[in-house]
């Protein structure tokens, strides 16, 4: 929104005209206090922050990339209260909430996940809500949440996460009696199947676990199959079985799915790879 851009535009032209290194500090140090100022939400010291260092050191890529990226998160936060459009603000929501959960920025993740579920009030809203509020350890309110869904709106995925949220404050009967009522479809994705590899993790259905978490890494992009191994081997579900053989083979396992190299544009007309592209099809 244009409002907004004259802010930052005006902002960032502040920013670069102050001072190089004001506090003594080498480039790397004004890097790393701009990273702890972004996990402290504190965005627009960290943008200052950022800037000091580019200043100190134009040359590196990394700091350059990271003060364009703290700009633009600054911007996606004031356009976030100021758009009507629900697509435009749905896009943007998303985009934050991604931004915040790869920072481990949980609380800021979870003031845009009771925005998105209030609006929108549906299975995955809860389940969002719910995955954020698990990390936070709130696993009272991730049960609540996903069991004022109702037994209409419930998917594979809410009650594998309900199962978890249940296990966590000890109801282990209840926990279990959820599980042993699911079974994943053949085309359940792979959040869901994450989740159901979780669940049967917490429940003690540990070879259950284990087969899901394989079939889980089996469908996930080879892109991200890093994110997912890194987050299986953190993940507090896993716990028991970090150690064991079984869990360190599941971590191996290779993905099957083929992917292109699509620029994910709106045609393929103007893509590098048109041509080249399984995606590209006609050539549209």
């Amino acid at each position: 929104m244009k409002p907004s851009s004259l802010l930052i535009g005006l902002m960032t032209a502040v920013v670069l005209i102050c001072p190089a290194i004001s506090r003594g500090e080498t480039a790397q140090q004004a890097f790393e206090r701009g990273d702890q100022l972004v996990a402290q939400s504190d965005f627009r010291e960290a943008l200052q922050a950022h800037a000091a260092a580019v200043r100190a050191d134009r040359s590196n890529q990394e700091y350059i990339q990271r003060f364009m990226l703290v700009r633009q998160i600054i911007l996606l936060r004031a356009n976030l209260d100021q758009e009507r459009d629900f697509q435009r603000w749905y896009r943007t929501a998303k985009s934050l909430r991604s931004f915040y959960v790869s920072e481990g920025i949980y609380s800021e993740a979870l003031l845009v996940d009771k925005r998105l579920h209030a609006k929108m009030n549906s299975a995955s809203s809860a389940a969002q809500l719910a995955e954020t509020q698990l990390a936070m350890g709130k696993n009272a309110d991730a049960a609540q949440v996903l069991e004022a869904l109702g037994p209409s709106k419930g998917t594979a995925n809410t009650q594998a996460l309900l199962c978890i949220a249940l296990a966590k404050q000890g109801q282990t009967s209840e926990a279990r009696e959820i599980a042993a009522g699911i079974a994943p479809s053949d085309s359940a994705d792979t959040g869901t199947l994450y989740s159901l590899a979780r669940m049967h993790a917490v429940v003690g259905n540990h070879d259950q676990a284990l087969s899901t978490l394989t079939r889980c890494f089996e469908g996930v992009p080879p892109s991200r199959l890093d994110d997912f191994r890194s987050h299986a081997s953190e993940s507090p579900e896993f716990a028991a079985l970090a150690s064991t053989d079984g869990f360190a083979e599941a971590l191996e396992t290779k993905s099957k799915v083929v992917e292109s190299q699509c620029s994910a544009g709106s045609s393929c007309s103007g893509c590098p790879m048109r041509g080249q592209c399984p995606s590209s099809g006609d050539g549209r």
